[in-house]
């Protein structure tokens, strides 16, 4: 009497399926973790001057984790917000946070943009702000 048995030829198909989805994952991993970078800042915000930090592009998304002694305003916004900002008027905002101590936000942007991260307070006070930027951020 003869035995039939299924030998590795049979495998082949699912073994493959295995070895390419492995490699597709590491290679997303290892791109997330290559995108991301995170900065953190001590800003000493006057009530006379607002400090901001610029934000570059590139990325899709962004994590702010700003903390304060004393409420701020913390908007985000490009480079003609900024100007009507150091001109008097009127602040155009993506993100707009009155008289906050703690703001945290996962915010998506348009990528290859210049954005600036701006801080206003009625009185002296200091700030932190963390920033991190990647494909994936959490």
């Amino acid at each position: 009497m003869f035995n039939v048995t299924k030998g590795a030829r049979g495998n082949k198909g699912l073994t493959a399926m295995v070895f390419a989805f492995s490699v597709v994952a590491v290679v997303f991993i290892g791109f997330v973790v290559a995108t991301g970078s995170t900065a953190t800042y001590y800003l000493s915000v006057s009530p006379s001057s607002p400090e901001y930090v610029s934000i570059g592009g590139g990325f899709l998304t962004v994590s702010l984790d700003v903390s304060s002694s004393e409420p701020v305003t913390v908007c985000i916004t490009d480079s003609t917000g900024l100007s009507r900002l150091e001109s008097g008027k009127g602040a155009l905002c993506y993100l707009y946070a009155q008289d906050v101590t703690s703001v945290k936000k996962l915010w998506r942007s348009p990528t290859n943009g210049q954005f600036y991260l701006v801080i206003m307070s009625e009185k002296p006070t200091k700030a932190k702000v963390t920033i991190k930027s990647g494909f994936l951020v959490k």
